[in-house]
């Protein structure tokens, strides 16, 4: 055992540079910056966690941590680290979870999807991505190519997502943009939602290419399916 706590006092005694684990999520550049910067609060969290049982197991031992600065210091940067990156990752949740459970369940028909305003919409089609595990971010009007949703998958592929919240329909033109638009952006994949329809046009241009065409009926369907069986399916 005491092997044991020597070995956990060299793990914490280099806590600080952990960081870099989280930090290190500010450089993926293929992401939009607040999505870094939560991702990067989230990892720093999650060493802190490790960091946090590994201090409790030498304790616990009877062992006397080792530190590069004075104890006091060290536990009260330490636990300012795990307050302020905890107190962040837990309001994100919170938030999140609040989102999805509201999106979800006043969204059954497609009456209620177009009852959404345009930034609703958006926010409940990445949120249906988030369900299955991947990273999504809304742009919204901050988008130059008609992109309302980047995702990063669950493979580290970047996918595009275009958003129609109308009754009309979708028609070839805006699906090759679409494909124009994924080249640019160095995607891997594209995703064109709407409430409405797509012309039989559009859905022979998308056939062999990475687009995925979901219309009003398909999407009333998988908002049904994610909530019976979120953890089974895959978009």
């Amino acid at each position: 055992m005491e092997v044991l706590v020597t070995i956990a006092n060299i793990f914490y005694l280099f806590w600080p540079l952990t960081l870099i684990f989280g930090v290190k999520k500010l450089f993926q550049k293929e992401l939009p910056l607040k999505v870094r910067f939560r991702q990067a609060v989230q990892g720093i969290f999650i060493v802190w966690i490790f960091m946090a049982l590994i201090l409790g197991f030498i304790y616990w031992q009877g062992g006397q941590p080792f530190f590069l600065i004075s104890e006091q210091t060290n536990h009260l940067i330490f636990g300012m680290i795990g307050f302020i990156t905890g107190g962040i990752t837990i309001a994100w949740g919170v938030n999140r979870w609040r989102k999805n459970r509201i999106n979800f369940s006043d969204t059954q028909t497609l009456e209620d999807l177009l009852a959404l305003k345009p930034n609703e919409f958006e926010k409940l089609v990445a949120t249906l991505f988030k369900a299955y595990g991947h990273q999504a971010q809304v742009l919204g009007g901050t988008s130059d190519h008609g992109v309302d949703v980047v995702v990063l998958s669950v493979e580290n592929e970047k996918w595009i997502i275009q958003c129609k919240r109308y009754n009309g329909s979708v028609g070839e033109p805006v699906v090759r943009d679409l494909y124009g638009t994924m080249g640019h952006e160095g995607a891997q994949k594209a995703y064109l939602i709407t409430t409405g329809s797509f012309t039989s046009q559009a859905k022979d241009w998308a056939v062999g290419k990475p687009i995925v065409l979901y219309d009003g009926p398909s999407l009333v369907k998988l908002i049904k399916r994610t909530q019976l069986h979120r953890s089974q399916l895959r978009i």
